[in-house]
This record gives structure tokens, sequence and C-alpha cells, in this order.
């Protein structure tokens, strides 16, 4: 497998086909998140605005993993003022084979760490969702908070300290 950046738009159609295949386990609980429903100007208009990254296969031509990084000072912020992780997604292919967690790992420790030197980062998931909080909390995440922003579920917001000082948070 080869960790990335995504900054082509040849890769456009897949990863709006992973997001789709990715989110429909949510969309059968009742959890309706918009990466579920995204279309190809979406995906190219979130490449120009979020560093997006991806594992892909060995061979470079089949994207089996993605996770994108919201910054606090760019077009698509996310909810406070560290990074923030969106559109975690796995091929359904490949789920079961830790592939988000290693990609998230990589994404924190090559970007959000290394490139940002963020000393924190975040990310949200759905309270009705029957494993991701845990799943999250197992990578070092811990809950900070909740909202009401949707109808149809909770956000739990997460974060992972990465070793700054207290008055950086």
């Amino acid at each position: 497998m080869k960790f990335e950046q995504i900054v082509s738009d040849n890769y456009v159609p897949q990863l709006v086909s992973l997001l789709h295949a990715a989110y429909q386990a949510d969309e059968k609980l009742g959890i309706h998140f918009r990466a579920a429903r995204v279309n190809a100007a979406d995906v190219r208009k979130h490449l120009q605005t979020t560093p997006t990254f991806a594992l892909l296969s060995s061979d470079g031509q089949q994207v089996l993993a993605t996770v994108s990084v919201r910054l606090p000072w760019s077009a698509n912020p996310g909810p406070g003022r560290f990074p923030h992780l969106g559109w975690v997604a796995t091929n359904p292919a490949y789920q079961g084979h830790g592939l988000a967690k290693q990609l998230i790992t990589a994404v924190i420790k090559q970007f959000v760490v290394a490139k940002l030197r963020a000393p924190a980062v975040t990310l949200g998931t759905a309270k009705e969702h029957p494993w991701l909080i845990q799943a999250y909390q197992r990578l070092g995440f811990e809950v900070t908070g909740e909202a009401q922003l949707f109808p149809d579920h909770k956000t739990v917001y997460l974060r992972k300290t990465l070793g700054g000082t207290a008055s950086e948070l």
C-alpha cells in the first residue's frame, strides 16, 4: 500500500464511489452523513480546500481508504481551532483490516504533527453509531462534547492531544 496526499482530480470518481459505498452502512443505521451523498463537483471542491489523504493499492491505481483534514484557517474549517479529520472512509471490500487506523495514524504523524505542528487533532461522529466512538477512543481520542446539529443524529466531538503544552490547548 501507498500513503499519499490526493491532489489530482484523477481520483475524483473513485473517491465519490468510495464515500458512497463506505457510508452506506451508516445510512442503514439511519445516520445520514453528507459524505454519503457527495457528487464529483463536491469532491473536486473538497480537494481544492481540504488536504485529503489516501491509502492506495501498491500499484497506486485504487483508493482503499481516505481521510481529509479540515484546517481552522481554510475555506472548509472544522468546528474548532485544531485540524479536524473528516471523510474517514474505507472501501467496503477492505474493511476490517485496520486501514482506517493506519491512515489516521499516518495522517496525524506525517501531516498534522510533522507539517502543521498542531498540539491536537479533532474529529466528530454520530453518538448513535454502535462502534465508532470506541474505535476512535482506542486510537487515543477523548470525547470533548456533543451537539445536535442534525435531526437524525447527535454529533460527538473527540480530540487527541499530540504533545502540545497546556497553553496551546
